[in-house]
């Protein structure tokens, strides 16, 4: 496996090492986001410094992007941060939004773990309001 996901009290981190495929890191928007526990979660932490190899794509990032434009309706109170040192793999998840015209969690790219639980801490807490209730089945 080219992930783990480690479940923290207000958020979770997939640490990815090895070769990661772009189906390997849209499994692991997936299960985070179909878990209970992502209903309660602040952020998710996509830590890359222990990858040698990655195989994603713009295409692959839209297509997370999709999956967590879905899951924002149920948990609007989410920020997401890549920890990588990568430059292009940087500026390949800051260009998706504009790419994709979606956008629902407010990403950021930080160089360290450390360094994106600093950014976490300094943002404001959300306190917005889930619309799943909003929706009707008929």
């Amino acid at each position: 496996m080219a992930y783990e996901s480690v479940w923290e009290p207000d958020g979770v981190i997939n640490q990815f090492s090895g070769v990661v495929r772009a189906w390997e890191f849209i499994q692991s928007v997936e299960n985070v986001q179909s878990d209970s526990r992502f209903d309660d979660v602040h952020y998710v932490i996509n830590d890359f410094l222990a990858a040698t190899e990655y195989e994603l794509t713009a295409e692959a990032l839209t297509q997370a992007a999709v999956i967590q434009y879905g899951a924002y309706a149920s948990n609007p109170n989410c920020r997401i941060v890549f920890v990588t040192t990568d430059d292009a793999l940087a500026t390949l998840v800051r260009s998706v939004p504009e790419l994709s015209g979606i956008n629902s969690y407010q990403t950021e790219v930080c160089p360290t773990v450390s360094a994106a639980r600093d950014w976490l801490d300094s943002q404001p807490q959300l306190h917005l309001m889930s619309n799943v209730m909003g929706f009707r089945l008929n």
